[in-house]
C-alpha cells in the first residue's frame, strides 16, 4: 500500500486537485482525484459528470469481501462508488466495463430520478444530496453508488488534514486515532484513510470532507470475537455512548467497518455515506442524535431511533436513504427501557431498500422486521418506548420479512439473561405516509404481552402495502395485533397536536380571559383543520364541540375569541387540532391567552401547540416553580391527559428543598383540569419560591403552570420542564 502522511495546516489548503467548472448557467461541479492506486478503481463502471459542455471522468472506487449476510451470502459481492460535489442539477453518464448497459434500475424508486438509456449508456440527472443505488443489467451483486454531495467545505485553519492517497491514520497506535477537543479532521477527495477515530472524552470534534475512512485494516470475523466493550474500540467513529461528545461528522464515506460504524460520540451527522453490508454487527448510526441527508448500506441496524435521550436530546432522522443486508433498518428499541424518558424520535423523508430475510428464523417469534423493530423486554411495567413518529417513509420492492414489528418479546440475542416474561408499556407510535412498494411475506406485528403490558396509541395514517391502504376493515390482513390500547388505524383525520388550555371565561379579581388564534398557510393549496374543544373537569366525549376551519392558500386567518366561533359562549378546557389523513404540511400558528381589559387593553401570553410526540409519558419527571410572593401572584396548575389517562405524584418543596407535601392524583383518559395550586395539592400553605416535582407513574399527560398577577391580571404560562 502507498502510505500518505498527515499534515497540520494553519490556512486554507489547495492541495486537493478538484476539477472546478466556472460559474455559468450550469452548476458548479467538483470532481475529485483518485487515491493513486489503480487496485481500487472499479472494473465494472465508468462514470462521467457533465461540467459545462464537457464530460469529466470520475474515479470510481470498488471494494469486495466475503458476505455472511442476506446480500449474496457465500460470495464476494462488490460495491462500486464515487462522490462528487455540485451546487445544482447535473447530468451524470454511466457506462459499463466491459459490458454495455442494456437495463438499469435506479434507487430510491420514491425519488423518481430521471434516467435515459441509449447506446449502452445511462444518463441521470442528479441534484445536490441525491444518493443513488444503480443496478445495471440485473446484476445485483455489483451495484454502483453515486453520491452527489454539495460542494466541499474549506479546510479549517489548524485542521488535521489527509490529502489524496491511501494512508494509515495512526500507525503508532494500531490506527486508532485519538482526537482532541475542538479538533477538525479533514479527509479530502481522493483520501483513502485506513483506521478509525476515537472522540471519547472530547467535545466538539469536527470530522469532514469528501474522503474515505476505511476499516479494511481489520476483519469483522476477527473483531467480532472480542468482548463488546473492547470491540467498540474498533467502531469507525467511537465515543462516549451515554451523554455523547458533541462531535459533528459531515461528508465522509465510511467503508468496510469491522464492527459498529458509529458508537456514540457524534451528535450531528450530515451527508455521510456508509458501505459495510458484508458482515453482521456493523450497526449504523448508533447513539447519534441527528442524522440528515445520509446514506447507509450495512449488515445490521441502520438507524437507532430507540436511542432517543441517550445524549439528553431527541433523535431526528431526515432526508436519508437506508438499506441493510441483515436486521431492521430502524431499531426503535430492543431492551425495553429508554435512556431518559420523555424524549422523542422523529423520522421524515426516508427511503428504504432491505435484504432482511425472515425465512432463516426457526422460531417465528424471533423474526425481525424489514423496516422497523421495537422489542420491549424488562421486569418493570412502567418501562418501555414512547413518542416515535415515522412519516414519508418509502420501502422498495417486496419483503421476505414483516414490514413492522412492535412487540413485547424476550431479547432474542441473549434470552438467558433477560427478563421473562417481557413486561413494559409503550406509547405513541405514529406511522404516517408509509408505503411498501410490494408485499410482505409475513404479517406485521403490533402486540403487547398482556392487558397490563401493552402498546398504546399506535396510529397507522395512510400506510399502504402493495398499493393497498391499510384500513380498519382490512388491518387483520396485514397486521397481527393484540394487547394494544387505542387505535391502530387512522380515521379520516388525526390529532396532530394539543393546545393544553383554551378559554373564554371570567377569572379572579375581575379578569376575563379569552384565547385568540392566528394561522398562516404558506402553501399553494388550502389547508383544512378540525378543532375539538374538551371542557374542563370531564373526560372527552363524542359530543364535544368541534369546528371545521379552512385556511386558504397564502392566507393569515385571525380569530380574536376562539370558543364562541366554535359555538361555546363561555368555558375553559383544552383543544385538539386535527389534520387530514396523510397531511404533513405545517401551519404557522399563534395562540394567545389574554385578559380582555376593554378600554384598558389586553395582557396575556402566547401558548404553543404540543405535538403528540412531545407529550410526557410514564417515567418522566417534571418541574415547575412557584411565584416568589403568593400575595402578589397566584399559580394555577393544568393537566391534560391522552387516551390512557395518567397517574401523577406531585411533591411540593420549600425554597430550601424540604418536602412540604406529597399527593398522588389519577386522571381519566382525555381529561383536562386547571386548578389553583392549593386545589391541585388538596390544600397547602405556600410562602414563595416553592418547587413542584411531578412524576408521571402511569399514562401520559401535558402539565403546565399559569401565573397570574393579582393586581393587573397579567398572566404567563409555561409547560413543566423535564428533569
Amino acid at each position: 500500500m502507498i502510505l500518505g502522511r498527515r499534515l497540520a495546516v494553519s490556512f486554507l489548503l489547495a492541495a486537493t486537485v478538484a476539477v472546478l467548472s466556472p460559474r455559468t448557467a450550469s452548476a458548479t461541479v467538483e470532481v475529485y482525484p483518485g487515491p493513486g492506486l489503480e487496485l481500487v478503481r472499479s472494473g465494472f463502471f465508468r462514470v462521467e459528470v457533465l461540467d459545462g459542455s464537457n464530460w469529466t471522468p470520475t474515479f470510481v472506487y470498488w471494494f469486495a469481501r466475503p458476505s455472511v449476510c442476506h446480500w449474496h451470502p457465500g460470495t464476494k459481492p462488490t460495491v462500486n462508488f464515487l462522490t462528487f460535489g455540485t451546487d445544482g442539477p447535473v447530468s451524470v453518464r454511466v457506462s459499463g466495463i466491459p459490458e454495455t448497459i442494456t437495463s438499469i434500475d435506479v434507487s430510491p424508486h420514491g425519488k423518481h430520478i430521471p434516467v435515459q438509456l441509449a447506446g449502452g449508456q445511462a444518463v441521470l440527472t442528479l441534484n445536490p444530496n441525491d444518493k443513488v443505488w444503480i443496478t445495471a443489467n440485473g446484476a445485483d451483486g455489483y451495484p454502483l453508488f453515486i453520491f452527489a454531495d454539495g460542494l466541499k467545505p474549506p479546510v479549517p485553519p489548524g485542521a488535521t488534514y489527509f490529502g489524496p492517497g491511501v494512508q494509515e491514520i495512526a500507525p503508532a497506535t494500531n490506527d486508532h486515532y485519538k482526537a482532541s477537543t475542538g479538533e477538525a479532521i479533514y479527509l479530502d477527495g481522493g483520501a483513502w484513510v485506513r483506521g478509525n477515530i476515537d472522540v471519547s472524552g472530547t467535545r466538539n470534534v469536527r470530522i469532514m470532507g469528501p474522503g474515505i475512512l476505511s476499516g479494511d485494516l481489520w476483519t469483522a470475523e476477527t473483531v467480532n470475537t472480542v468482548p463488546f466493550a473492547p470491540r467498540m474500540q474498533y467502531a469507525m467513529i467511537t465515543g462516549d455512548y451515554f451523554g455523547g461528545d458533541g462531535a459533528a461528522v459531515r461528508g465522509i464515506t465510511i467503508l468496510d467497518s469491522p464492527t459498529y460504524n458509529f458508537f456514540g460520540g457524534a451528535e450531528i451527522v450530515e451527508s455521510v455515506k456508509i458501505l459495510s453490508p458484508w458482515f453482521y454487527s456493523t450497526d449504523g448510526f448508533q447513539g447519534v442524535s441527528h442524522v440528515d441527508q445520509s446514506f447507509i448500506f450495512n449488515g445490521d441496524n441502520a438507524f437507532a431511533t430507540g436511542s432517543a435521550g441517550l445524549q439528553k436530546d431527541d433523535v431526528t432522522i431526515t432526508h436519508c436513504f437506508g438499506g441493510t443486508s441483515n436486521n431492521s433498518v430502524f431499531t426503535g428499541g430492543y431492551w425495553g427501557y429508554e435512556s431518559h424518558p420523555g424524549y422523542t424520535a422523529f423520522v421524515d423523508d426516508v427511503d428504504i431498500k432491505t435484504y432482511e430475510n425472515g425465512d432463516w428464523i426457526t422460531d417465528p417469534e424471533d423474526r425481525l422486521a424489514g423496516a422497523l423493530s421495537v422489542f420491549v423486554d424488562n421486569s418493570d411495567p412502567s418501562k418501555g418506548y414512547s413518542n416515535q413518529t415515522y412519516q414519508n417513509v418509502r420501502v422498495e420492492g417486496s419483503l421476505s420479512a414483516p414490514l413492522l414489528i412492535l412487540k413485547n418479546l424476550v431479547y432474542m440475542f441473549d434470552p438467558m439473561h433477560n427478563p421473562n416474561p417481557p413486561l413494559g408499556n409503550s406509547y405513541n407510535f405514529t406511522f404516517r405516509n408509509v408505503s411498501l412498494e410490494g408485499t410482505q411475506k409475513y404479517p406485521s406485528v403490533i402486540r403487547g404481552w398482556d392487558a397490563n403490558n401493552e402498546f398504546h396509541n399506535v396510529v397507522l395514517d395512510n400506510v399502504t402495502i402493495d398499493g393497498n391502504l391499510v384500513t380498519t376493515a382490512n388491518a387483520a390482513s396485514y397486521f397481527d395485533s393484540g394487547n394494544v390500547s387505542g387505535s391502530i388505524t387512522a380515521y379520516a383525520d388525526y390529532v396532530a397536536s394539543v393546545l393544553p388550555v383554551v378559554g373564554s371565561a371570567p377569572g379572579s379579581h375581575g379578569s376575563y380571559f379569552k384565547t385568540s388564534m392566528q394561522a398562516y398557510n404558506p402553501s399553494a393549496t388550502n389547508f383544512p383543520i378540525r378543532l375539538v374543544f374538551h371542557p374542563a373537569g370531564a373526560p372527552a366525549g363524542a359530543s364535544d364541540p368541534s369546528k371545521q376551519i379552512t385556511i386558504l392558500a397564502g392566507q393569515v386567518l385571525y380569530v380574536p375569541d376562539l370558543l364562541p366561533v366554535m359555538g361555546v359562549a363561555s368555558g375553559l378546557g383544552s383543544l385538539d387540532v386535527y389534520y387530514a389523513v396523510g397531511e404533513t404540511r405545517k401551519l404557522a400558528t399563534t395562540f394567545r391567552v389574554y385578559n380582555d381589559g376593554g378600554a384598558a387593553g389586553t395582557s396575556g401570553f402566547n401558548e404553543d401547540l404540543v405535538p403528540l410526540n412531545k407529550v410526557f409519558v410514564s417515567g418522566a419527571t417534571l418541574l415547575l416553580t412557584c411565584p416568589p410572593d403568593p400575595a402578589k401572584s397566584r399559580l394555577n396548575v393544568g393537566v391534560r391527559t391522552l387516551g390512557d389517562g395518567a397517574t401523577i405524584t406531585a411533591t411540593l418543596r420549600n425554597a430550601a428543598g424540604a418536602t412540604v407535601k406529597t399527593v398522588t392524583n389519577t386522571y381519566a383518559a382525555n381529561y383536562f383540569e386547571q386548578k389553583t395550586l392549593d386545589g391541585f395539592l388538596g390544600g397547602a400553605t405556600v410562602t414563595g419560591n416553592e418547587s413542584l416535582t411531578l412524576q408521571i407513574t402511569a399514562g401520559e399527560a401535558v402539565v403546565y403552570g399559569a401565573t397570574v398577577d393579582n393586581t393587573t391580571n397579567d398572566s404567563s404560562a409555561s409547560l413543566a420542564v423535564r428533569q
